[in-house]
């Protein structure tokens, strides 16, 4: 779990933290980690909630959930990271389709990702819209970081994302 968690907060600022999710499915919780000789390379999240009320209060950098459509069933996507030296070799997708495979069993209604958008090569930007989640918000968040964006550098272009792939219209 140590080399996961390392993955998960290799590029945050010195004062983040993140409680990283733990597989729990009799709870909901769903955890899939990608592994390459034997070394976690990826690491993705499915949590199910039945209310949007649960997925406001699961979310890190969205408040709101206005735009997600009504649904009994939320599959919420997070703690989605990829090794850096990784990024392009398709791991975030094989991660996000196992979860989608999940959810879908669990006759989840609408998938919901709360996202952090930025300027590195490994945004999340185009692995939700290959998957076909729609950008339902957007805000910047733009010098979260004292100093230069671990992601960006000095210019910050980050930011928070709401998006929703809704299974019902896929």
């Amino acid at each position: 779990m140590s080399e996961v968690t390392s993955l998960i907060t290799s590029h945050f600022a010195d004062d983040w933290s993140y409680d990283v999710p733990v597989n729990n499915e009799s709870d909901g919780t769903f955890v899939r980690v990608a592994e390459k000789n034997n070394d976690p390379v990826g690491v993705m999240a499915l949590t199910i909630y039945t209310s949007k009320e649960q997925l406001r209060d699961a979310m890190h950098l969205i408040d709101t959930v206005e735009p997600i459509p009504p649904g009994s069933q939320y599959g919420f996507i997070h703690a989605g990271y990829v090794d850096p030296e990784r990024t392009g070799e398709g791991i975030g997708s094989s991660l996000i389709e196992r979860l989608h495979d999940i959810g879908d069993s669990r006759d989840v209604d609408h998938f919901v990702a709360d996202a952090w958008f930025h300027g590195g090569p490994d945004s999340p930007a185009q692995l939700l819209t290959t998957h076909e989640y729609d950008i339902l918000h957007t805000h910047s968040i733009a010098g979260h970081t004292d100093g230069p964006c671990p992601k960006c550098g000095s210019s910050c272009v980050c930011e928070a994302a709401l998006a929703v792939r809704s299974v019902h219209t896929k």
